[in-house]
């Protein structure tokens, strides 16, 4: 088990050097309060309410979803290990393809990219990298921005794509830390997000249940911790190989939705130029 990193227990604002921290797992979670109104998140919803599906595949559980994720194409259980198909990730440029103009046809109906302005809000801290949507060095590009409705919380887990997607050859295999962006367009009582001060590592596997993609609460338990819970416009940002949990909503509460995508550096000796920070979902 990881040594406890974090220097606060502790939301902190959006600036370069917490963002910096956040990367290197020294704080737990960047808030930031009202970053995209109300009104415009009316303005999301009701164009996405008719277009929400469930996950292709997720072993935890359900999950509905406008946009995709590669998490859908990935080995969660040590029966999907046994399951491979082998086609994985061109059904998953297959499925980016449909979703490709999903932000783009958005805006023209609401009048702004919310994703463009959360991803212009992380660039500008890091100049010294370059900054866009994840792509295989054949071209291929991810999907980033996916929106999810996640009412029945998830299991503790963590998000660490150099473990999470080691049954391929995908570029995110490569990087060097993760973290994600949840941007919240309903309110709810329940629902709160909680992250702690543990990251993945191969003892972590210890841990893991066989059956999902979640690991025993001995992992968290004892753990320092930060709870927050979805406001409407609210950007938050942490590390995703730190382990995290979601709780349920409660009863008469709305759907609890955001928009989200994971991001992570591609150091230099990968890209044989200037580091960069991948977006993808």
């Amino acid at each position: 088990m990881t040594s406890p990193q974090w220097k606060t227990t502790s939301p902190v604002p959006l600036t370069r050097e917490n963002f910096l921290e956040l990367l290197a797992g020294q704080v737990p979670l960047i808030l930031e309060s009202e970053f995209i109104s109300s009104e415009v998140s009316e303005k999301v919803l009701a164009c996405l309410q008719p277009k929400f599906t469930p996950y292709l595949h997720a072993t935890g559980p359900s999950v509905d979803k406008v946009g995709i994720s590669q998490f859908e194409f990935q080995a969660q259980s040590v029966e999907d290990l046994k399951t491979r198909r082998g086609d994985e990730k061109q059904r998953y440029f297959d499925e980016v393809a449909k979703v490709a103009h999903l932000h783009d046809e958005l805006a023209s109906q609401v009048g702004a990219n919310i994703w463009a302005a959360v991803v212009k809000a992380i660039a500008a801290l890091v100049p010294e990298y370059d900054v866009d949507v994840a792509k295989e060095l054949d071209g291929r590009q991810y999907f980033s921005g996916i929106f999810r409705q996640i009412n029945n919380g998830v299991p503790p887990h963590c998000d660490w794509c150099p473990h999470d997607c080691h049954t391929e050859e995908w570029i995110i295999r490569h990087i060097t830390c993760q973290a994600v962006f949840n941007l919240y367009l309903t309110p709810s009582r329940g629902g709160a997000t909680t992250i702690y001060d543990v990251q993945w590592s191969p003892e972590a596997l210890e841990h893991r249940d066989p059956e999902t993609y979640g690991y025993a609460r001995a992992l968290v338990d004892d753990r320092p911790r930060c709870r927050w819970q979805p406001a409407v416009g609210q950007l938050c940002i942490f590390n995703s190989r730190n382990m995290h949990e979601v709780k349920p909503i409660e009863e008469g509460d709305p759907a609890r939705i955001a928009m989200a995508s994971f991001m992570g550096i591609l150091p230099s000796e990968v890209t044989g130029g200037r580091p960069r920070l991948m977006f993808w979902s």
